[in-house]
């Protein structure tokens, strides 16, 4: 009976207990004609990796994401940061797909989904995401501050299935090039950056004030929001207005965390006790 018990225990203690396979769904949600993502790039780490600190300077890869849409930089600065014991973070991004198979922006009403393996939740617990806003000169979008979103806990078990919405609240303005509006704005003048003159500025919170005053601005890349939104974006405060929905789901069994794994062990163990007094008394 020791024995039986001792097992139970072991199996309970040594089952894993996280999920190493999640869908991840981005929807722009802006009306048709209104602003676009850059392919959103997303990571999961150790929680080391702080993609901005509003009221400081941003770094080179977060300027190379809000100015042109290029996230490899800042996927550099994610991996130096949270590497951990030769176990890396990861990253993956969301976008829509031109003929040829090359990526391309995410427009208002179109979502984009990529399953990702995770093979060391430890090093990969914590979720952030970036994506610069078209037309502008160095407007982005990132978590509500510098923290991440916690998907698994300390012992490994996946939290659960969440929505994160994403409204205009979450703009920042990067502060690395002045919003002159009356110039072709970067990204929408043809991806090369640095057009507009050197902010030298920091990273701010009042993204979307910024944004509404791009609405109907004639670019040279020929991507300019309808001039009818402006209205709609006036009509609401930063908290109201939906720019995002990111939804993470589970697609693998997740195992149950330890607490639960005992419980059922006890229930076993109680089952597998009551049948050997019954065959103690048929015997």
């Amino acid at each position: 009976m020791k024995y039986a018990l001792s097992c139970f225990l072991a199996l309970a203690m040594a089952a894993p207990a996280a999920a190493t396979s999640l869908r991840i769904t981005v929807t722009n949600d802006a009306q048709e004609n209104g602003f676009a993502l850059t392919p959103v790039y997303t990571a999961f780490h150790n929680g080391d990796f702080d993609s901005y600190n509003p009221g400081e300077a941003a770094t080179l890869g977060l300027e190379a994401l809000a100015e042109v849409g290029n996230f490899a930089p800042i996927r550099d600065e994610r991996i130096a940061a949270t590497t951990d014991q030769g176990n890396p973070s990861a990253g993956a991004v969301f976008s829509s797909f031109t003929p040829d198979g090359g990526r391309r922006p995410l427009f208002g009403g179109e979502s984009a989904t990529v399953d990702v393996e995770l093979t060391n939740v430890a090093t990969q617990r914590y979720f952030s995401f970036l994506s610069m806003v078209i037309p502008t000169n160095d407007l982005f979008i990132a978590n509500g501050d510098p923290f991440a979103f916690e998907l698994f806990d300390a012992q490994g078990n996946f939290l659960g299935d969440r929505e994160i919405k994403v409204t205009g609240a979450a703009i920042r303005d990067a502060g690395t090039e002045v919003n002159d509006r009356t110039f072709g704005v970067a990204f929408a003048a043809g991806q090369n950056g640095g057009e507009g003159a050197v902010e030298n500025g920091v990273v701010t919170t009042n993204g979307y004030d910024e944004l509404i005053r791009y609405v109907g601005l004639d670019t040279a890349g020929g991507f300019t929001i309808d001039p009818a939104l402006k209205n709609t974006l006036l009509d609401f405060s930063a908290d109201e207005f939906a720019v995002a929905t990111i939804r993470i789901e589970s697609v693998a069994p997740v195992p149950l965390p330890a607490s639960s794994l005992m419980l059922l062990s006890a229930v076993g163990f109680a089952g597998f006790v009551a049948r050997r007094k019954h065959k103690a008394r048929t015997a």
